[in-house]
């Protein structure tokens, strides 16, 4: 079982961006090692990779927020998120060049523009792949751990609902389970009693839990039965509104299977 927020998540990316400011500075590429000295560069690489990368983990973020985005592949949702932060990137590459060594011409702008979204859409990229390889292979050992646990025999009686999810399940949350959220690598399971993170896909939760309990109602959201107290509407997009009052969209993809459910008309 693991703990943790957005911000923690966003932490594990901290090394990385050091260890390319790091790398930037000693090498001193695109006339740096020249201009400034080592300190100087140090501090202008490592304030540039924060900005680049807080942008890129933002707009990659809001990519796989977006329903028609989130289909992308990894690789294609960081190129695009290190292309769209490179804009951004420039202009606070510009400000601060002007400030620690001395003004850049605009006419240097669309050249400084492409080296920044060149770089930026690689090591996005390389980066991205990479922390989902690393998520990918930390939850595979995570089922093999819950799948290595002894059911206790209560556990094993035919009315127990799927036991091998719930040993992942904190005691403190109960069985009223509601629904299953993905968030990045993770999935925040839901219940009566409050919510939690935990290491694990949601597709492999689904395997676990099997068609009978419950229905994904979008790429990033799994509901159980019984859990629908109502239904509401955003912007013409039909919403969940469970019995602890969470509200859960459901996308175009899964409509249909939804109200075939009978859970529109809840």
């Amino acid at each position: 079982m693991r703990e943790i927020t957005g911000w923690k998540l966003l932490l594990l990316h901290v090394p990385w961006v050091l260890g390319f400011a790091l790398v930037m500075a000693i090498i001193g590429p695109f006339g740096s090692y020249l201009s400034m000295g080592f300190a100087v560069r140090l501090f202008f690489f490592t304030s540039t990779a924060l900005v680049f990368w807080l942008q890129v983990v933002l707009y990659a973020r809001l990519l796989r927020l977006f329903e028609p985005t989130s289909q992308w592949t990894v690789a294609t949702r960081m190129a695009v998120a290190g292309l769209v932060a490179s804009v951004p990137g420039t202009a606070a590459v510009m400000m601060l060049v002007g400030w620690l060594v001395r003004p850049i011409p605009l006419s240097y702008v669309p050249e400084i523009l492409a080296e920044n979204a060149f770089l930026a859409m690689v090591v996005s990229v390389l980066v991205g792949l990479f922390i989902e390889r690393q998520r990918h292979a930390d939850a595979d050992s995570e089922r093999a751990r819950v799948a290595a646990t002894p059911v206790a025999p209560a556990e094993a009686t035919p009315t127990t609902t799927a036991p091998d999810f719930f040993r992942r399940v904190p005691p403190a949350l109960g069985r009223d389970l509601l629904a299953l959220e993905m968030e990045d690598h993770y999935l925040r399971i839901h219940t009566a009693l409050g919510s939690d993170l935990i290491l694990l896909r949601l597709r492999d939760a689904l395997a676990e839990l099997g068609p009978a309990h419950g229905r994904q109602v979008h790429r990033s959201w799994w509901v159980a039965e019984g859990a629908v107290a109502s239904i509401d509407r955003e912007a013409g997009r039909p919403i969940l509104v469970l019995r602890n009052g969470l509200r859960v969209p459901v996308s175009k993809t899964y409509r249909e299977q939804v109200k075939e459910a009978g859970w529109l008309a809840a």
